[in-house]
């Protein structure tokens, strides 16, 4: 009688870690996947009006064709970087492993969101040194201005939020 109490006692506690772990491990859905979209075709929006601009410049402005090249550079960058991001976000919302779903999520929390948000912050402050070595030039200040908003205020912020969400599911 005892061995039965304590075989349901385990069932029912085995039983409650996995279904603790499925909920954890559904932390992100598609309308994340979605958001993170939107941020790299708003990042890529931008790439290409500076590749636009920049095939635009004379062939004999070496500094311009430079800062030009510049900023979009750290857009592509940082455009990359958000990729994998989103990469691995879609991976965890597919996968049907509880298990592996965890994985991802730990490689996310550990490794890749912090590492990202310091990475895209540092693609937005080199434009923004860019607009700061030409600080009358009102096309690398409104770069500059558009970097933050899109980088800053929807990148960095949805990269912290993703931090925050795997973080409160590990609780």
């Amino acid at each position: 009688m005892a061995v039965r109490i304590a075989a349901r006692t385990c069932v029912l506690v085995i039983g409650f870690l996995l279904a603790t772990f499925s909920v954890r491990a559904a932390v992100f859905d598609e309308h994340d996947a979605s958001r993170l979209a939107g941020i790299n075709e708003a990042i890529q929006s931008f790439e290409n009006d500076v590749g636009s601009a920049l095939h635009n410049l004379s062939a004999d402005d070496a500094d311009q064709i430079e800062s030009y090249a510049y900023v979009e550079l750290n857009l592509e960058a940082a455009h990359e970087r958000l990729n994998n991001v989103f990469m691995l976000l879609a991976v965890s919302i597919y996968m049907e492993s509880s298990s592996d779903q965890l994985l991802v999520l730990d490689v996310l929390y550990a490794q890749i969101l912090p590492r990202s948000k310091n990475y895209v912050n540092e693609k937005k402050d080199a434009i923004a040194s860019m607009a700061a070595a030409r600080p009358g030039n009102q096309v690398f200040a409104s770069y500059s201005s558009r970097a933050d908003a899109i980088l800053g205020d929807q990148a960095v912020a949805f990269l912290d939020e993703l931090y925050e969400r795997i973080a409160n599911s590990r609780r």
